[in-house]
């Protein structure tokens, strides 16, 4: 019965030998099984690529340009039009030429004018139209004049030009109810500086004052006394 039981023993042990070594490199090319974590431990964050750079809104907004300032309104003068109101109207004027006013050795002369102000551009400005009757010393003659502000100065400013072909432009300071003008530019064919002031004396009556600097200081030309 020894012998008999051996046989099978000896084939079983066979058996298992040969399973082994028929299973064994299967075994040792798979990859060994990840160990588990340990209780506690921190798992393991996934890789991730870094996002593109984003353009911060602050970064972005210092680079644009900034919008260019809007520019203040201008408004009339009120001292413009507190002078001028009481210049408003039609006149009429004795104007005199003074001696040598018209060349050398010219006599005094008078003349008659006429004068129209008006309110113009919204009160930015007002506008003038004159006419001279003709003298003995000279023909008819017209123009017209502008009288403005320049806020930067505090200065009335003067335009005019007439038909024997002066133009003249200058500005000068209000003091009350009168205003002197210096000015620049041409009369007669000639260029010239003049000086020009305008006043009031009461709502029905106002003086206009002409001179011209020649080289010796500015002489009197010509002086108009104007009523409604």
């Amino acid at each position: 019965m020894t012998k008999t039981g051996a046989v099978p023993s000896l084939l079983s042990m066979l058996g298992t030998f040969l399973f082994t070594l028929a299973f064994a490199p299967v075994a040792s090319a798979e990859a060994p099984a990840a160990k588990p974590a340990a209780p506690g431990a921190a798992s393991p964050k996934p890789a991730t690529t870094p996002p593109a750079t984003a353009t911060k809104p602050a970064a972005a907004a210092a680079a644009a340009p900034a919008p260019p300032a809007t520019p203040a309104v201008p408004t009339p003068s009120k001292e413009l039009e507190a002078f001028m109101k009481g210049f408003e109207g039609s006149w009429k004027c004795d104007t005199k030429f003074a001696a040598g006013s018209m060349g050398p050795g010219s006599p005094e002369s008078s003349t008659k004018t006429t004068v129209k102000i008006k309110k113009e551009f919204d009160g930015f400005s007002w506008h003038g139209e004159f006419k001279l009757a003709k003298t003995a010393a000279m023909p008819a003659m017209s123009g017209v004049f502008q009288v403005g502000y320049d806020p930067s100065t505090k200065q009335a400013t003067y335009l005019s030009y007439d038909s024997m072909g002066s133009a003249m432009m200058g500005a000068g300071p209000i003091s009350g109810d009168s205003a002197t003008f210096t000015e620049e530019g041409f009369m007669m064919g000639t260029k010239a500086k003049v000086r020009e002031t305008m006043s009031k004396k009461g709502s029905k009556e106002i003086t206009h004052k002409l001179e011209m600097d020649q080289g010796k200081g500015y002489q009197l030309v010509a002086e108009d006394t104007c009523k409604k």
